[in-house]
């Protein structure tokens, strides 16, 4: 009996195949498209910034704020519109380094925002590292020609490689918390990071991209090992790529006739005496002195030596409520008496005072309780919703 040969012949579409590119496509969609879920909070600090820069209300800015968080929790737009009648917006982020700061600036110059002014505050422990210190948030705020160009300023294809397969496939980048949400599902557990990221979100979008810090009255003034590490080393020196964007932001800036206040804020009474006994406040000061030489539009604002108390920091390097209060006082001060162009070009500010104010601020503490309430009272909705429903 001859037995019959079984057919292996494929059929002209490979079915399996295409179904598992439309099934992979599927999941990076998703992921794309719920950010909330993944992003961490930094990641939409990044881009919200990115997007605020070419929204219709950046072009009637005339005072925005660039830098890392230090500057975005301690430099108030309210408060600066206020003392100044001159409207302003705090596009600082998280870990911001000078070229994502200059792509900003740019980006915000060609949606048509045309500042009086711009105030910069550039981080000595962000100025220190490569691109790599940011290597997961890159893909929030840099567009593909962006990408390109950084990665071809700094020689690094491999930068440009992460990147660019960042921004194809969501998944790679969201890869760690995709992990985390899995095996919180797995273990039951309810995912954190919504909530998170939404008390930053409104917070941010409440203050003007500024976010505000509550009272922190169990910090005592003590040094974290990170602020140690970062902000207190043996020697610094300033990355090259870090140069060399923060050069191209002041002439970007002098080329548009904008003016420059470099921000350099306070820090914790600790932290700023170990400084200054290491020589590094004294080489910080000599590193904007030679950009002040070659750039004529770049005004130093000075307050490491305000004393200000370690009662208005939430840790050695940002402020409180409190705290940004009175810098943005103090900056918006700086800023109206040098609005003819005619004053010193290195401004040490005021000692320390409080200087409240009744522009309406909303810290992170009043955010999260808001956000209690309303989902209570949405809670409360959906209850009687159904109520009603079943009684129909």
């Amino acid at each position: 009996m001859t037995g019959r040969t079984p057919s292996t012949t494929r059929g002209p579409v490979p079915w399996g195949l295409l179904g598992t590119f439309v099934l992979m496509l599927l999941i990076e969609r998703f992921v794309a498209g719920n950010p909330l879920g993944f992003l961490p909070p930094e990641g939409w600090d990044w881009r919200t910034s990115r997007k605020a820069v070419s929204a219709r209300t950046i072009r009637d800015q005339q005072i925005l704020g660039f830098g890392t968080s230090i500057t975005q929790q301690g430099l108030l737009p309210r408060v600066i519109r206020d003392r100044t009648g001159w409207r302003a917006y705090n596009l600082a982020v998280c870990w911001g380094q000078t070229p994502g700061q200059y792509y900003l600036l740019k980006r915000a110059l060609a949606s048509g925002a045309k500042p009086r002014a711009v105030v910069l505050e550039s981080h000595p422990q962000c100025l220190s590292g490569g691109l790599e210190q940011s290597i997961r948030l890159w893909p929030e705020m840099l567009s593909g020609r962006d990408a390109i160009e950084l990665a071809w300023t700094a020689r690094d294809a491999e930068f440009l490689g992460s990147i660019l397969l960042a921004r194809w496939f969501p998944t790679i980048e969201h890869r760690f918390s995709l992990r985390a949400n899995i095996r919180d599902a797995l273990e039951e557990k309810i995912n954190a990071r919504f909530d998170e990221v939404a008390a930053y979100v409104r917070n941010k979008n409440r203050n003007l991209g500024a976010i505000i810090n509550a009272k922190t009255p169990a910090y005592q003034g003590t040094i974290a090992p990170k602020y140690e590490i970062g902000l207190a080393p043996a020697s610094w020196s300033c990355h090259p790529i870090n140069a060399t964007y923060l050069r191209r932001f002041f002439r970007l800036a002098k080329d548009q006739g904008i003016t420059v206040y470099w921000l350099m804020p306070p820090y914790s009474p600790a932290l700023q005496a170990v400084r200054e006994r290491k020589g590094l406040d004294a080489q910080f000061s000599g590193f904007a002195q030679g950009f002040q030489r070659e750039f004529s539009n770049v005004v130093v604002l000075d307050a490491r030596h305000s004393g200000y108390d370690h009662t208005v920091f939430t840790d050695a390097a940002h402020l409180d409520r409190d705290g940004a209060c009175t810098l943005s006082a103090e900056v918006s001060e700086a800023l109206r008496a040098d609005a003819k162009g005619a004053g010193p070009r290195w401004v040490d500010l005021p000692a320390f005072g409080p200087r409240p104010t009744s522009v309406a601020i909303e810290d992170l503490a009043e955010t999260c309780r808001a956000r209690l309430e309303a989902n209570r009272e949405a809670k409360q909705r959906r209850t009687s919703a159904g109520l009603a429903a079943s009684t129909r």
